[in-house]
């Protein structure tokens, strides 16, 4: 190949990468703060980037507008982790080394999550995670350039499970991804399901490989159990797929399905989604009435022409974190801005949350509903009867908490 063919693949691939994600035309290194992203942009972590895309550059293009952090326009960097956790610890290296990173966001996979997060604290720059929420992020690996701000999975298993608690469930089946996210969720809602009903019993549990869309195995052994419910970690394409080939079996005629029911899902199931399955979500925008949430959902709609998912409100709201530190601390000193972060509250698009600081996680709890059909869109189901479960309830104390992080 000629030296000017490579050097035009070369240059083209470098714009290809910063293109749509804050880059500052004629801005000098010295004018720049650079952000670096570690995403999963493949495979089914694909529906979750393109949402998560939408809000990052409309957050870019706003802070910039507006002078970006302490005058400084902002570039955010992303890079395919494709859910492979060694991959996303070298890209991680490669944003803090050769890009010159100086704060870092996670992905979508918490087994890549786990593997940054040894990377942010080597070098000592600040991640937060906004999708990604293995609960052992803020106990048994915690490190203190770590921040999250999505419900973590014991949240997520234990406030389900105060919400299944309620109904006269005692026969429960479980399906969910063979790696930390499923595990932990799991193990939290296991724990708290013993203690809240000790006469519920978990009748079978199923492991499918992470990433699997084929059920056509797990749905006869689910169905010859006959629970009452089901209780899933599955998520994305992988529970869109289960849903769409559970239907046909009649199985969510004979057990409830609870799962995690994020708008970017709902989307894809369509119709499909069978009418009263018990669900939550992390941030649903028609679930949260607050002036900031409506604001954002305005823009963004009239952006994209579509509403926003929970992850990019999350993703969105990850941002507005660092923002708030920043300015805040009038500095991008990293351990300086762990201190303000700290306890430090902030104007979240769910309204004033939190930073705790022993465990760095915020007061983000979920919302749990009914799927049912909605005048508003016409081609998806909603959860209906929205509430939320707050964090205080099913977070882990900061007893805990401390008894599990590192000495």
């Amino acid at each position: 190949m000629k030296v000017e063919a490579k050097r035009f693949l070369f240059v083209a691939l470098a714009l290809s990468l910063t293109v749509g994600m804050g880059w500052a035309p004629g801005a000098s290194a010295e004018e720049v703060l650079k952000i670096g992203w570690v995403a999963d942009m493949s495979g089914i972590g694909a529906t979750f980037y393109k949402s998560q895309k939408a809000a990052v550059d409309l957050f870019v293009e706003e802070t910039n507008a507006a002078g970006g952090f302490l005058g400084k326009k902002i570039e955010v960097i992303a890079r395919d982790a494709a859910l492979k956790p060694d991959v996303g610890a070298n890209l991680a290296r490669e944003l803090i080394l050769s890009e010159k990173c100086e704060f870092l966001i996670g992905g979508t996979s918490s087994a890549v999550a786990l593997a940054v997060t040894k990377v942010s604290k080597e070098f000592k720059k600040i991640v937060f995670f906004h999708t990604s929420n293995a609960e052992s992020i803020t106990t048994t690996d915690f490190q203190p350039y770590m921040f999250q701000v999505v419900p973590n999975t014991g949240i997520e298993g234990r406030g389900y499970i105060l919400y299944l608690s309620q109904k006269p469930y005692t026969k429960y089946g479980y399906i969910g991804y063979d790696y930390a996210y499923g595990h932990t969720q799991f193990d939290a809602a296991k724990a708290l399901l013993n203690k809240l009903n000790p006469k519920a019993e978990i009748i079978v549990e199923l492991w499918p490989k992470a990433g699997e869309t084929n059920y056509s195995s797990f749905i006869p052994t689910l169905m010859s159990k006959n629970p009452e419910v089901i209780f899933s970690s599955l998520w994305g394409g992988g529970l869109a797929s289960f849903i769409k080939q559970g239907v046909p079996y009649g199985l969510f005629k004979k057990s409830t399905l609870t799962a995690l029911y994020d708008l970017d899902l709902l989307r894809a199931t369509g119709l499909e989604m069978p009418e009263g399955q018990l669900g939550y979500a992390r941030c649903p925008f028609y679930g949260v009435d607050t002036p900031q949430m409506a604001a954002f959902v305005k823009k963004y709609t009239e952006k994209y022409n579509e509403e926003p998912a929970d992850w990019a409100i999350m993703i969105y709201d990850g941002l507005l974190v660092l923002k708030k530190a920043i300015e805040t601390a009038k500095t991008f000193d990293a351990d300086i801005l762990v201190k303000t972060l700290e306890g430090m509250k902030w104007n979240s698009l769910r309204g004033e949350r939190y930073i705790r600081a022993e465990d760095h996680m915020a007061n983000v709890g979920i919302y749990v509903g009914t799927t049912a059909k909605d005048p508003r869109f016409k081609n998806f189901l909603i959860l209906k009867d929205v509430t939320e479960v707050p964090a205080e309830k099913a977070w882990l104390s900061v007893e805990e908490v401390k008894k599990l992080q590192p000495k």
